[in-house]
């Protein structure tokens, strides 16, 4: 009953092969995890790890199968009757190579023959290792398992290994090996390391144990092949060579240490630095090499490494002559197997230790020059310590360098402004915001590369005296160029700057009687470049005092304004006088010589009067005369010809009258009306166009088409009338100006152009807005009557009209003109020929195009 108790539940189908020594060598990952057992717990074990009773050695190391039942373990103290097929792999003396255990499930042990092929296919598949069974015959392979196709990179689910001939799963130049190991195999089994060949043609190296496969003749038919992938195990080993090699041929010295310090490696250059052979190291600890090391402190140093994993320290080593010489030991705490170890490195810092000390010496010079310099000076690290404290300094802040050496948070500043603030030397680490406002402290701020200077006043030094000083701050960098501290030095300047205040204010009274006459004044030098440039005229050009230094005077004033010349003459010793044109801006331009007693000028002092609005006055008036001379004309002539008209048939009235004739006085008296309505009409458009430019209505903002829409509404008995279609592109524009006038303009086009449309058949008038460059142009156009392009340029004069036979005073097109040049625009016609109709153009200052809102 007992004993039944322990019998455990079934187990899955599984394999492990025994070694030669009797001990397991491969298992079934899987299966032995089932039975409550680790990998690494069963390789290298007997193998009563797994089984209860095992089978004699007589029956492993049998040239043939064996087959029988066995207890397997399945969890201490349970166990499980199994059926085993037991298959040996034997050497070419008939003795046993290696053997495998196959272990049915209890499922399967009931099934018989058909069962346990199964079975064994099954377990076959699943081993890790690759398993191929081939026929002799060209090597045709019969079986190959799930792993084997893998590691020939063949296709597993479609087992496309199975039929191929097992030349190409060989180098080509190792074929030779497998007939010389394939009767050996036959003979009682082979196994060692083999070359194989993946079907894209890589090459690997596989642990292999082939052997012949009993068959019912007696004589060999098949042949089996257990393969392991070395591949991996190649390159740890291959890299477990290099480290070696590596820690070996290293430069430093490489040890390992047990707890209690005792040498358990050391490589080739920790022997030959100390002159002791490897042996002899390894039976010595850290005191026989370290004479400074105290050996009690060994619980300590391990204590701490525990905690840390790493230190580092200096110390001494002694060689076997007795010489020592220093060392940087870097050591790691690491632990096998539950002991404790130390890696250490240790490196000779002969050279660096003889580099500091060759430093501290180099400091201590350089600390007695830089207190002998003349100016104050102090340095800072990265982190604000105060590093460099020189004698000037502490004279001129009456502060020993004791007080302020290695103290932060500014403690150089209250030296100076008896506060913790910003100083020049703290924009060498400020970022660009940080900067800006570190800057307002001074009144200038130059930058030389990451140099910066200023001046400034300080009145708390020298005892409250105070002076004014020339600061410099500069990084200080390492050999690799990075920066690690900075300092300033302040130089003593009162003299200097009360010299320069007396010159600057000599200059101030020179630069404001300059500056502010409304002229532009300047000096250029032998090669004709701007030495000085001031003037209030300067602002006309859109320039500020000095813009021009530096620049050419001719590049300036333009060669078409002869001042290439005027400079030669000017040179030469000349007074010259020119008028130049910059723009839209005139200059009356004068170049006075400044000589050098016995040689020719040595500079040009110029003077240029702006004169622009004097000129654009003076064109403006000339203009406006000839304009008057034409009006007074005109008006002379136009009004003359109403008064002609009523002064004639005046005489003609007073005739009729006497003669009774009722029907010639109602004639002439029409004719009188006409000519005085007439006369009014001219009189009233005269004053209308005087207004223009003088009485201007509030400018607004307003879109264009309320205005095209507000004159066609005007028109639109004219248009209904004529039968004329008025087609208007819209536009998002948008005008600033005087609505009422503009209203006028669109008023006067648009019923000129249906006046004047002719006899076209289908009369049409486009109204829209066009882009000419960067301007936007409005364009009224027809195809009425057109006109004669020879007289396009005079269809805007006043009283000019081109078609007798109309009603017009001649005077809604020179109005139209007037409106438009106040708004800052031009206009003009366009038009091929007579009855080819007519474009009128117009441009205004204030027009813009923009969606609408």
């Amino acid at each position: 009953m007992g004993e039944e108790s322990n019998r455990a539940a079934p187990v899955s189908a599984g394999a492990l092969v025994i070694a030669a020594d009797g001990t397991i060598c491969q298992v079934d990952a899987d299966w032995v995890a089932e039975l409550g057992l680790e990998v690494a717990a069963v390789l290298g074990q007997p193998l009563t790890t797994v089984l209860d009773v095992p089978p004699s050695w007589a029956v492993l190391s049998d040239s043939r199968p064996w087959r029988g039942m066995l207890r397997l373990r399945v969890g201490s103290p349970r166990w499980r009757q199994c059926r085993v097929d037991l298959v040996p792999v034997l050497d070419q003396a008939g003795r046993m190579r290696c053997c495998t255990l196959m272990f049915e499930s209890g499922a399967v042990a009931a099934a018989g023959a058909a069962g346990r092929a199964q079975l064994l296919e099954s377990v076959v598949d699943a081993a890790s290792d690759a398993i191929i069974v081939a026929r002799l015959e060209r090597l045709e392979v019969i079986y190959a398992n799930r792993a084997a196709h893998l590691l020939f990179g063949c296709d597993a689910d479609a087992r496309d290994m199975i039929g191929r001939a097992g030349a190409p799963f060989w180098p080509r130049h190792d074929l030779g090996v497998l007939e010389a190991l394939l009767p050996q195999a036959l003979a009682g089994g082979w196994r060692g390391e083999l070359r194989q060949q993946r079907l894209d043609g890589t090459q690997f190296l596989a642990d292999a144990t082939i052997f012949a496969l009993p068959s019912a003749t007696g004589a060999p038919e098949l042949v089996a092949a257990m393969l392991r992938d070395l591949s991996a195990q190649q390159q740890t080993t291959r890299e477990q060579r290099l480290a070696h090699f590596a820690l070996e041929h290293s430069g430093d010295e490489v040890f390992l240490l047990d707890a209690e310090a005792r040498f358990v490696y050391v490589n080739d250059s920790m022997c030959a630095t100390l002159g002791l052979a490897r042996e002899r190291l390894l039976g010595m600890a850290v005191p026989d090499i370290d004479p400074v090391f105290p050996p009690q402190q060994l619980p300590e140093v391990f204590a701490r490494l525990r905690e840390e994993s790493s230190i580092r320290v200096e110390t001494v080593h002694q060689r076997s002559d007795g010489t020592r010489f220093p060392v940087e030991v870097v050591s790691n705490y690491f632990v096998v197997d539950g002991a404790e170890f130390n890696c250490c490195i240790g490196r000779d810092i002969t050279e660096r230790v003889a580099a500091e000390r060759a430093l501290e010496a180099s400091r201590e010079y350089l600390d007695t020059l830089i207190d002998a310099l003349p100016d104050a000076l102090f340095a800072i690290d990265a982190e604000g310590m105060v590093t460099i404290w020189n004698r000037a300094i502490e004279q001129m802040s009456g502060i020993a360098r004791e007080a302020v050496l290695g103290r932060g948070a500014r403690a150089y500043a209250k030296a100076f402004y008896g506060e913790s603030r910003p100083m020049l030397i703290d924009l060498v680490f400020a970022p660009a915001a940080v900067a800006e406002q570190i800057e307002c402290h001074y009144d200038q701020v130059q930058r030389d590369g990451d140099v910066l200077l200023t001046q400034v006043h300080l009145p708390g030094v020298y005892g409250g005296r105070g002076a004014h000083v020339w600061g410099k701050a500069a990084p200080l960098r390492d050999a690799a160029g990075q920066v690690f501290g900075a300092l300033e030095i302040i130089r003593d300047v009162s003299e200097l700057k009360e010299a320069e205040r007396a010159l600057r204010l000599s200059e101030a009274r020179f630069r404001s009687v300059v500056s502010n006459t409304p002229v532009m004044i300047f000096e250029f030098d032998a090669d004709g470049v701007f030495q000085l440039c001031e003037g209030s005229s300067l602002k006309t050009l859109g320039l500020v005092p000095g813009a021009l230094v530096g620049t050419s005077v001719a590049g300036f004033f333009g060669a078409e304004s002869g001042v290439v010349a005027g400079i030669a003459r000017a040179l030469g010793g000349e007074a010259v006088q020119f008028t130049a044109n910059l723009g839209r801006q005139v200059f009356e331009t004068y170049f006075n010589p400044v000589r050098d007693p016995g040689s020719a000028a040595a500079a040009v002092i110029g003077v240029a009067v702006d004169v622009t609005e004097r000129t654009e006055r003076e064109a403006e008036l000339r203009q406006r005369t000839d304009e008057l001379t034409r009006f007074t004309y005109t008006v002379s002539h136009d009004l003359k010809s109403p008064l002609v008209t009523i002064r004639t048939f005046l005489g003609f009235l007073e005739r009729d009258l006497a003669g009774g004739d009722a029907a010639r006085v109602a004639k002439d008296l029409d004719f009188i009306r006409n000519a005085s309505e007439r006369m009014t009409r001219l009189l009233d458009e005269l004053l209308e166009l005087s207004r223009i430019g003088r009485l201007i209505n509030e400018p607004t903002e307003f879109r264009l088409h309320e205005v095209i829409e507000e004159v066609l509404a005007l028109v639109a008995g004219r248009i209904v009338e004529r039968g004329v279609e008025v087609v208007v592109h819209e536009a998002p524009v948008w005008v600033q100006g005087d609505r009422p006038r503009l209203t006028e303009v669109f008023l006067n086009l648009l019923d000129n152009a249906v006046k004047f449309m002719g006899e076209q058949p289908a009369p049409r008038i486009e109204i829209g807005v066009e882009r000419e460059d960067e301007a936007l142009v409005v364009v009224v156009a027809d195809n009425g009557k057109g006109i004669d392009p020879r007289h396009l340029h005079k269809i805007f004069g006043l009283f000019e009209r081109l078609d007798r036979e109309g009603d017009g005073t001649g005077i809604g097109l020179t109005l139209v003109q007037r409106i438009v040049e106040v708004h800052g625009g031009r206009i003009w016609a366009e038009s091929p020929g007579p009855g080819l109709g007519a474009r009128f153009c117009f441009t205004l200052g204030a027009l813009e195009l923009r969606p609408d809102g």
